[in-house]
């Protein structure tokens, strides 16, 4: 019996994506079963905008995940870089020029995190942790702990909210971005080096690549992703306010896991996480129609990831 259950989650990660396509699908038909009224292209719109914003900042989780680390600094990233853009641009500088500035935020940061954890060897989840916390100081005194300026650039919004032939703008920069990803993790040395490190990054450094170099790319995509998420809802809020990220913490890591990237490292890709930030969407929305508080849907998405944890490890370990 121990064997036949060894075997069956051993064919669930290995499935993971196409597990993950399955929920996917069985989520859609119970929420227009649930309300009838949901089967509208209204809703799908909606939830493709809002999909967007999580699937951009799994695209850093994905690859950092794949080397077996994690970013805890993921809210505060997106909150610090989205008060960066908005401040420039109602200090009357180009939104390019704003824009510019809180992507290279995001990349200094996502180094910042490659220092701790490739040159220092901090655990991720500490180091990543600790940067959370000094980005939300920076925050306050880079505003004075006073409301931040919400002068949103029309570009912003369009980018946010704006619609191309009916579909969201939003939902197209994530497919280009999310197109892009799939080729590198597929087809390039970069992609498949994220894959050897989760796997054995000892073996990979034996063999001459240096590791720290896969982990620097690793960490500042997660920071760009964040901070052109922070971009991208401050067009949809049309203001920035402090915290705005907090809700991005467990989301975008619970996408990647649902969408069957090994949480241990070395195996899953961006295609499942596509379908993860989907079903992490509409769940949301079945929660919400269900009036289940935030409370509640942190503890759902918190038992998801203890669980597909649990079944990776499970994965991870020998059996006879």
């Amino acid at each position: 019996m121990d064997n036949l259950l060894a075997r069956r989650l051993s064919d669930f990660t290995r499935h993971g994506v196409a597990v993950a396509y399955a929920l996917l699908a069985l989520l859609v038909i119970a929420a227009f079963v649930y309300d009838p009224g949901l089967a509208s292209w209204r809703w799908i719109h909606a939830q493709l905008q809002i999909a967007a914003f999580i699937g951009i900042i799994a695209i850093g989780q994905t690859m950092v995940i794949l080397i077996g680390q994690i970013d805890l600094s993921v809210p505060w990233n997106l909150t610090f870089s989205a008060l960066v853009m908005a401040t420039l641009s109602s200090d009357g500088y180009s939104v390019w020029l704003a824009m510019g500035a809180a992507l290279l935020c995001g990349l200094v940061i996502g180094a910042i995190n490659a220092v701790g954890v490739a040159v220092f060897r901090l655990h991720s989840l500490v180091w990543t942790l600790g940067m959370n916390a000094l980005l939300q100081g920076a925050s306050l005194v880079y505003t004075n702990a006073q409301p931040p300026k919400s002068d949103v650039p029309a570009v912003v919004r369009e980018m946010a909210v704006g619609n191309i032939f009916g579909i969201p703008a939003a939902a197209l920069i994530w497919a280009l971005l999310a197109v892009f990803t799939v080729v590198v993790l597929r087809r390039s040395r970069f992609g498949r080096y994220l894959y050897a490190i989760g796997n054995n990054e000892t073996a990979l450094f034996v063999s001459g690549v240096d590791s720290r170099k896969v982990v620097l790319g690793a960490f500042m995509v997660s920071g760009f992703g964040a901070a052109l998420a922070g971009i991208l809802l401050t067009g949809y809020a049309s203001q920035t306010y402090l915290g705005m990220g907090n809700d991005y913490l467990l989301i975008p890591i619970a996408a990647v896991i649902i969408g069957g990237t090994n949480v241990m490292g070395g195996s899953g890709g961006y295609v499942g996480t596509i379908a993860g930030a989907l079903i992490v969407v509409i769940l949301q929305s079945l929660l919400s129609t269900a009036q289940i508080g935030q409370a509640g849907k942190d503890v759902v998405f918190g038992v998801i990831i203890l669980a597909l944890v649990l079944l990776y490890a499970r994965e991870a370990r020998p059996t006879d």
